[in-house]
Parts: structure tokens; C-alpha cells; sequence
């Protein structure tokens, strides 16, 4: 069966989701509700309430979710693999520690470390370093109010042109979560976490203060950890329609790197360390301070701007292999936004635009140090290197009937990186990267709680310093910005019991940076592929199977997130039409959860097909299934405890891997899944 049917029956079958919407008024189903906490608390100008958010963000017309803090927070939630579980499209798997391989419509699909491809935002406000390259250690998801998940060119309202779009962590504020919260968490692996948590409303104002601290002997060797988080925000009321709002996050992160292995020992010693990383004490710790503000004002009944600033600061101590050495940078990011939305009548249709501006700024003082034991030696590199990123963007939605919307939209971005090389002079250079990028879609609205979408759209991604820099060339190494065309179509809504989120997408890439590795000891090298294609299918399906089964107002609950992903060289010299490694075909999470007025209980599944690790296909990792459970019970209204269980067969598994060329070099890439594991925790209010 070729790529393109396959995906044309998926889509013929997912009509009947389509036809489960128009049958919306025939059911006779009690409608689905969701009392969920979050979802009922209070918001403000700056920062809206989950409900207040979820109407907004589903006006857009393409693949979007909100996470609430619901979803998490009964587990030992540390990394996006466990906050985004159940998030369709969203591909998030464990490196070690709070390292994952994050990925949407395989962006970055390749990148053997850390992020790159997508923009991570906290409280809108850039997580990425200015070069577009981020790591996740530093969001902290107890003080998380929810995740909002923007797929693709879906996130235009962040100045985003990713491929894969853009995750915003919101914070919790005064409004959303008052009071005092004391919670402590510990696992079977010598894991603990402990955070305090205030949060009040005065006369016209807020705040809201977290402060978490973990410390964990980790699944493998050399994988403990020692994170000190704080996260705070105090918001001001300065007229009726007018608020403003500061933030500060301050870091203390230190954390052991255990390195991948081979595919056997990943399988039959997983708790195993690359010997390189434990005598070249590989770590990666972490000093870093946010300072931003927002500032929200309406200028009209339906009309609103807002304009924000930031700065972070950031140290970063990264002993690594001995080929690399000690990776020791100091880095500045800063920059501004604005924005005006509303709406307003046009030719008696209604019309609802966004317009804006971001910036961001950044400067590392990038140097690497001989790697002596963990210690740093001799000066091996010294590099400033400067990016700066501004994008125009602006957005239209106008109702031809007051079920359609034609949604119009366009982003200019202009990029620049520069490198001033200390050592080696003639390693120093600067490129600049200027882009248009359109988008069309439409977005029809059957009934109240049903959505159709379909949208094109045009995304670029400047390269990272990490791509332009591998040296044994003059200047940078000559690579190209990634630019794509995406189509989507898709459905979202609930309907009785039932709530569904499906979209449907397929990308032309040109010139994809995609990474390989090429020894244990040697970074990844990157390259421009030639044509690529990513298509796959993001399905979300809800359903109430029971209530009222042992007492009134108990309800049984099945979740589904399934993912498909094909992504694939076009026709490319070397590889033909390959798979891209780096990503299961297949990947399913779904959890069955029954609850009760004051506990709950859950089991869930996720299941994985095998997933190629090079380019030429001729590696895969075997397939997965891994079964957990989750519980909770309400002591009182103020005391909780839940349990955590993961893995509970004990099998062994691949979570990740870096991707290589072939199966002839070296083949040491794979990161183990943890074995099972048991949380426990218990959360205290007053």
C-alpha cells in the first residue's frame, strides 16, 4: 500500500467522526461535563482562566489543545513526557532525568539533544535561547496553571514559524490558585520533591509564589539530579481595563548525564552509564534568573493590547565528552512584544484580527574548556555569538455567515546570526535570514460544540548556532534555513458522552536539517536534506462509558491519544524515499479511570511500534507496550495523597535514540526506558 493511500483511508475513516457531529441533536446522551478545578477558576486580564483560554485558542482554525494542571498533577509529573501525556500529535520520550526527545509533525526530529524546531514559551514569553536551540529543565510544572499546545503554523500569535508550532506553560496566579499548598513526593528509586506554593487577591491585586526542590539518585549511573526552581508572579490592577503583571523564575539546577549505549545493553543492563560519562563526569547544571512583564489594556468594548518585555539570564556549566570538552556559556536573551486583538463589525460580518510584533535578542559568551575528569582545563574555544529575531505577523477571521470563518494571515520574520571566534578567526561570520510566510484557512462551525478546520501554510527555521558552527570550514558551515508547506484539515467537538480532536496534516519540506551521529564521543553533524515529507494523523478521543455505577456522580472515563507519523525522503540521492529515523509509525497512549467524589483510580497503556534509527533502514528498535496506574483519595477537603506506578511488568524498552546514517559506524545511540517505578506523594491546602 503506497504512503498517500493509507493516509486517504485513514482520512475516509475519520469521517466518522464527522458524522457523529451531525448526528449531535438525534443522541439523547446526558451532555459531557468537565467540573475540573482549573477549569472554573478565576482570570484576569493578563492571564485568563483555562475555560476563558480554551474558547479563544479553538477559534483557530488547525490542531491546538490546553492541558490543564488537572491532568498532571496527581502524578510525579517532572518533564513533558509526563505533562503532555495523552496529547495528540505530541511526541514526548525520556532521554534521562527531565530530558526528553520533543517533538510535533517532526520538528527537530532528528536532534539528539535537547529542542530545537519548536518555540517553548513561558507565560509567552521565549524558554528558547534567541538561535532557536532550548532546553526544558527549567519549567517547572507544579506552578504550571496549564499547557497550551499550538501545532504547526497554528501558533502565529507567538511570532512562532517553527514546523511544529509552539507549547506555551501558562503560571498559576493569584486568581487561579489562592491559598497555601504544601506538597511532598517520593519514589522507590530514592526520588524526593517537596514545594510550597502561596497564592492571594487583594483589592485590585495578586500574587502567586512556588518553590520546588528535587532531588533523585535517577533510573541509570550517573543520572542524579538536584533542581531548585522558584517561580513567581505579582499582578497589578491599574485602572478598570487596564492590568499589569511581573515574573520572576530563578534556577539552581545540577544534573548528571548518563550517555547512551549500545541497543544491547540498553535492553539487558539498562540501568548502565557510557563509561565515557562517568569519567568525564558529564553533567549539564544550570544558573538562570527571568524577569519579564505584561501589560494588558482595552481600548474598546471588544478590543484589547498587550505589550510585555523580558530578560533572561543564564549560566551554563556542560562538561561533556573529551572530544567536546567543557561546554561553559554565559548568555543574555531579552526582547518585546505587542500585540492588538478584537473584534469589530464589517459590512455586518463579524471580523476578529490579531496584529503584532515580537523580538528576541540574544548573546552568549560561548567558550570550551579540556574536559579533566569534569573539571575544567586548558581553553579550547572562545566565541561570542549574537542572534537577533524579529517577526511581524497579523492574523484575520472574517465570518461569512456566522458559521464560517475565512481566516487569512501572514508573518514577515527577519533573522541574524553572528559569530566573533576568538580562537580561530577565520571560524567567525554572520548570516541573515528574511521570510514571508501566508497562511489560508477556513473554519465552519456546524453547531455549538462542533468545529471543522482546514488551513496551508507556509513555516521557516533559521539554523541554530549548533548547526552553523561544526567547524572544519571557513566561516559557518554551509547549511540552509528549513522551510515547509503544510495542509490540515481536521474536526474537534464533543457530542453526549463523546469528545473528539482529529487532525489531519501533510508537509513539503525543502531543505530539512536533519542530525546523525557519527561516534560515542563526537557531536552530531547536521545537513540539508532535499526534499522531504512529513504527513501523519493527530487523534484525540474521549468517551463516558458509565456513571452512576456504585453511587450517584461516579463516572468511568476512556481517554485515547493515537499519533500516526510517516515522514519520508522524497526521491533524495542517497536515501531514495526512506524513512526519516528518530520517531515510532505508531504511537498510542489511552487510560481507563473511574471516579468517585473523593478518590480516584486509573490504568493506563501507552504502546509503540518499532522506529528506525538511520537513515538507510536498516536498525529499528522493537516495538513497546507499558502499562501503569494512578490513584487519589481526598483525606479530607483539604488533604489529597495519590500513587504513582509506571512500567509495572518491568519491561525492558527503547524510550528514544540519536538517529545515524547507518548500521556500519557506531551504534552506541539508544536510551533505555526506566524500569518500574512507584510515587507516592501528598498535597496539603489551608
Amino acid at each position: 500500500m503506497s504512503r498517500s493511500t493509507s493516509l486517504l483511508r485513514i482520512l475516509c475513516a475519520s469521517t466518522f467522526l464527522t458524522s457523529i457531529a451531525h448526528a449531535e441533536e438525534q443522541l439523547t446522551l446526558d451532555p459531557l461535563t468537565v467540573t475540573a478545578q482549573g477549569a472554573l477558576a478565576g482570570g484576569s486580564r493578563t492571564v485568563p482562566s483555562n475555560a476563558e483560554a480554551r474558547e479563544i485558542i479553538q477559534r483557530t482554525p488547525g490542531g491546538v489543545a490546553v492541558v490543564p494542571a488537572e491532568a498532571f498533577e496527581d502524578r510525579y509529573s517532572v518533564s513533558f513526557e509526563d505533562t503532555l501525556s495523552l496529547t495528540p500529535g505530541v511526541y514526548a520520550q525520556q532521554r534521562f532525568g527531565e530530558e526528553v526527545r520533543l517533538s510535533i509533525r517532526g520538528s527537530g526530529l532528528s536532534r539528539g539533544f535537547h529542542l530545537r524546531g519548536l518555540t517553548l514559551l513561558q507565560d509567552g514569553i521565549p524558554f528558547n535561547l534567541a538561535d532557536g536551540s532550548a532546553d526544558f529543565q527549567e519549567a517547572d510544572s507544579l506552578a504550571t496553571q496549564r499547557l497550551e499546545v499550538f501545532k504547526g503554523a497554528n501558533a502565529l500569535q507567538y511570532g512562532s514559524s517553527s514546523l511544529g508550532g509552539a507549547i506555551n506553560i501558562v503560571s498559576k496566579t493569584g486568581h487561579s490558585n489562592p491559598g497555601n499548598q504544601v506538597r511532598f513526593e517520593a519514589s522507590s528509586e530514592s526520588t524526593y520533591r517537596a514545594n510550597y506554593q502561596s497564592g492571594r487577591v487583594f483589592d485590585g491585586s495578586d500574587y502567586f509564589a512556588s518553590l520546588t526542590t528535587t532531588t533523585s539518585d535517577g533510573f541509570r549511573e550517573h543520572d542524579d539530579q538536584e533542581n531548585i526552581k522558584f517561580n513567581g508572579n505579582f499582578g497589578q490592577a491599574l485602572s478598570e481595563g487596564a492590568e499589569t503583571r511581573f515574573y520572576l523564575s530563578a534556577n539552581v539546577l545540577d544534573q548528571e548525564l548518563p550517555g547512551s549505549v549500545s541497543l544491547q545493553t540498553a535492553l539487558n543492563n539498562r540501568e548502565a552509564a557510557d563509561p565515557s560519562s562517568i569519567t568525564a563526569d558529564q553533567q549539564r547544571d544550570i544558573r538562570s534568573v527571568r524577569l519579564a512583564n505584561k501589560t494588558t489594556f482595552n481600548v474598546g468594548d471588544d478590543d484589547s493590547v498587550d505589550i510585555g518585555a523580558f530578560v533572561n539570564v543564564k549560566d551554563l556549566f556542560h562538561p561533556i565528552t573529551p572530544f567536546v570538552g567543557v561546554i561553559d556559556q554565559e548568555s543574555v536573551d531579552y526582547g518585546f512584544f505587542a500585540q492588538g486583538s478584537g473584534e469589530y463589525q464589517l459590512s455586518g460580518h463579524r471580523n476578529v484580527y490579531r496584529l503584532g510584533v515580537t523580538s528576541h535578542f540574544g548573546e552568549v559568551d560561548a567558550k570550551v574548556f579540556q574536559n579533566i575528569g569534569g573539571s575544567r582545563g586548558a581553553l579550547l574555544a572562545d566565541a561570542d555569538q549574537t542572534s537577533r529575531n524579529v517577526s511581524l505577523y497579523g492574523e484575520n477571521s472574517f465570518y461569512v455567515t456566522p458559521a464560517w470563518a475565512l481566516v487569512t494571515g501572514a508573518q514577515l520574520t527577519w533573522s541574524t546570526r553572528e559569530v566573533e571566534d576568538h580562537v580561530r578567526p577565520n571560524e567567525s561570520d554572520g548570516k541573515t535570514y528574511i521570510s514571508v510566510n501566508p497562511k489560508l484557512g477556513v473554519l465552519y462551525e456546524p453547531s455549538e460544540n462542533v468545529q471543522l478546520f482546514a488551513n496551508v501554510s507556509k513555516s521557516h527555521e533559521a539554523p541554530t548556532f549548533t548547526e552553523l558552527t561544526q567547524g572544519g570550514t571557513v566561516g559557518f558551515t554551509p547549511v540552509d534555513a528549513q522551510e515547509a508547506w503544510t495542509a490540515e484539515i481536521g474536526t474537534r467537538g464533543t457530542s453526549g458522552r463523546f469528545a473528539w480532536d482529529v487532525s489531519i496534516y501533510r508537509a513539503w519540506l525543502k531543505d530539512e536539517l536533519l542530525q546523525f551521529t557519527t561516534g560515542p564521543s563526537i557531536p552530531a553533524s547536521t545537513f540539508n536534506a532535499g526534499d522531504t515529507v512529513h504527513q501523519g494523523v493527530e487523534l484525540g478521543f474521549d468517551v463516558i462509558l458509565a456513571d452512576g455505577i456504585a453511587r450517584e456522580g461516579d463516572q468511568l472515563q476512556w481517554r485515547n491519544a493515537y499519533t500516526y507519523s510517516d515522514y519520508y525522503f522524497d526521491g533524495d540521492v542517497q536515501f531514495r524515499n526512506n524513512d526519516i529515523a528518530g520517531q515510532p509509525k505508531h504511537f498510542y497512549q489511552t487510560e481507563l479511570r473511574y471516579d468517585q467524589s473523593d478518590w480516584h483510580v486509573a490504568v493506563d497503556w501507552e504502546l509503540s511500534s518499532d522506529a528506525d534509527v538511520d537513515f538507510s533502514n536498516t536498525i529499528e528498535t522493537p516495538g513497546y507496550g507499558i502499562i501503569g496506574f494512578n490513584a487519589g483519595y481526598d483525606v479530607t477537603s483539604d488533604i489529597h495523597l495519590f500513587v504513582d506506578g509506571r512500567n509495572l511488568l518491568d519491561q525492558e524498552f527503547i524510550s528514544t535514540f540519536s538517529t545515524i546514517v547507518n548500521g556500519a559506524g557506531n551504534t552506541s545511540v539508544f536510551y533505555p526506558g526506566e524500569g518500574r517505578r512507584f510515587f507516592a506523594g501528598v498535597r496539603v491546602q489551608f
